[in-house]
């Protein structure tokens, strides 16, 4: 079954919190999460502030 092969980041989450590592042959330490750089963090962090002042300025026009 596809299931019993793939080990997704939820069993790793989820499994956490009571301290099995959810299988016993695996001993590596790489993360399963994809590599960001610092100009792509930079991106998405400017596109969050970006929205949160167009949802700042909505509002403060909305109230007047």
């Amino acid at each position: 079954m596809a299931s019993a092969q793939s080990y997704s980041w939820w069993d790793s989450w989820y499994n956490w919190g009571s301290g099995s590592s959810g299988s016993s042959t695996d001993t590596s330490t790489a993360s399963a999460v994809p590599e960001i750089d610092a100009s792509t963090g930079l991106l998405a962090l400017a596109a969050v502030l970006a929205t949160l002042a167009l949802a700042w300025e909505l509002k403060r026009r909305r109230a007047q």
